[in-house]
């Protein structure tokens, strides 16, 4: 049984190796797409009474990022990115006007990625980032460490250019003391304005050199 297994491994690896070519040894990428906030943000329901609201996750919003990425032979490769969101609540103002709330955030940090490029000009790759994250806006004034995953898939067009659509998150880790009251009112949470976490869809253009 495990003569099978290992056979049919190295004639899988002799398939992939045989369909893919070498990917290209630079590579820029510029997406756009749709953003959601996945962790809690709290905000006030109304910001002239100062009454708390515990707003719900998954809030929607646009993000955009923009990629550079050097890769070596077998794939393997190194990269930078810059990563940027913006995503909006809804508040009560003074005699009941709505008012919007933005959150917003930053990321930049160097990265290790993976390619592979198949010979009917569809490239697939992924990458794991560290780097610095900031979260700004009418919610938030905090920096932190910054936690980037991507993975993606592309149509190369020409040798030069290409479009696909990547799928990432993105997470912020920061540290606020500003929100005790409402650590007070919710007491089971632990940690309120301690971060925040992106899962985003995106898509764009590739460029390759």
């Amino acid at each position: 049984m495990k003569k099978v297994m290992l056979l049919a491994c190295l004639l899988v690896g002799m398939t992939v190796q045989a369909q893919t070519n070498e990917p290209p040894s630079n590579v820029i990428k510029l997406r756009g797409g749709l953003d959601f906030v996945t962790s809690k943000v709290y905000l006030e329901a109304n910001r002239y009474q100062g009454t708390a609201l515990k707003a719900s996750s998954w809030r929607a919003g646009v993000g955009t990022f923009l990629q550079y990425e050097h890769f070596l032979k077998r794939g393997f490769g190194f990269g930078l990115d810059l990563y940027y969101h913006d995503t909006r609540y809804s508040q009560e103002g003074h005699q009941h006007e709505r008012l919007t709330a933005a959150l917003r955030s930053i990321y930049i940090g160097p990265s290790f990625a993976y390619s592979l490029c198949f010979k009917n000009h569809w490239r697939f790759d992924s990458s794991i980032g560290m780097g610095y994250g900031y979260v700004s806006g009418d919610l938030a004034d905090n920096s932190g460490l910054g936690i980037k995953l991507r993975t993606g898939i592309e149509y190369m067009v020409t040798p030069h250019f290409g479009v696909g659509v990547d799928l990432y998150e993105l997470y912020v880790f920061t540290k606020d003391d500003s929100f005790d009251e409402f650590k007070e009112m919710y007491p089971s949470e632990s940690s309120l304005i301690s971060g925040v976490s992106h899962l985003g869809l995106a898509a764009g253009m590739t460029f390759y050199f």
